[in-house]
């Protein structure tokens, strides 16, 4: 945070604080670069306090490695934003410590080496990402996330003899919408475009186990995620209406029967 007043130290009271534009050479590289200081309008003295420096060295730490082909800090603050994944579980995806994305997102410039290890962890990521959501497989979570519609709906979805036609459409938003909204699918389920709607991957062969799993076995359903369930139900509390308005849905209509539905496409929902 800057001072509010910062005195010349030379005696002339009062410094203004004035925006500047500066090149310099740093590793070779000349770096165009912007910042604030305060500048004494007496004696021309300029004068930046710790926190304006920080800025400043950041700024030619980010500059320098966009120049060279190093991902900058905030591209790597922005990436981990884009697939939710916090600094612990990046580092932990490296094999590396906390403290070396803390420094990297801070302006200290890695090396070639870990710049690649960086590109692969996010590489793996957007696959993740696009057709699970950003979370594993959980058989028995999807179970616990249709519990919770049977709680909130008042009416039983696993029913004998099923074939998931409208239970697939309630599992289907929910992890589309819980991407969308924080990140990370409910189920890290994949679904594919078929004829009668979006629909778990290999359905036919879920059905049984997903029946048979075990709820006290996965991590719980969290404030927000039961959110997104509620709002679901109030949305389409009848079957009828989750399985027309899936087939509204421009995600599925423009997806290819067959070919498996991207959670990227969260962002382009029309019904909810």
């Amino acid at each position: 945070m800057e001072k509010n007043e910062i005195l010349c130290p030379v005696g002339h009271g009062e410094m203004e604080l004035q925006d500047f534009r500066e090149t310099t050479t740093f590793r070779d590289i000349e770096i165009d670069y912007t910042g604030k200081h305060y500048v004494c309008q007496d004696c021309g003295l300029e004068v930046a306090v710790k926190e304006q420096m920080a800025d400043i060295q950041k700024k030619i730490s980010d500059t320098y490695r966009y120049k060279t082909g190093l991902l900058p800090g905030e591209e790597i603050k922005q990436l981990r934003k884009k697939y939710g994944v916090s600094q612990k579980a990046l580092a932990d995806k490296m094999t590396i410590g906390i403290a070396s994305i803390k420094r990297w997102e801070n302006g200290i410039i890695q090396s070639k080496s870990m710049d690649q290890a960086l590109r692969y962890a996010f590489l793996k990521h957007e696959s993740d990402a696009e057709f699970t959501g950003n979370r594993d497989l959980s058989i028995p979570r999807i179970k616990l996330v249709v519990k919770e519609f049977e709680s909130k709906l008042a009416r039983k979805l696993l029913k004998k003899g099923d074939k998931f036609l409208f239970t697939a459409k309630y599992l289907w938003y929910a992890d589309m919408v819980a991407f969308r909204n924080i990140g990370k699918s409910m189920t890290g389920a994949t679904y594919a475009a078929l004829t009668y709607g979006p629909q778990l991957n290999n359905y036919r062969d879920l059905i049984d186990v997903i029946k048979d799993s075990d709820i006290s076995v996965p991590e719980p359903l969290s404030d927000d995620e039961k959110k997104i369930i509620a709002q679901i139900c109030k949305v389409f509390p009848k079957e009828q209406m989750v399985y027309d308005a899936a087939h509204r849905e421009p995600v599925w209509k423009n997806t290819s029967i067959g070919h498996m539905i991207p959670y990227s496409k969260a962002y382009e929902l029309t019904e909810i």
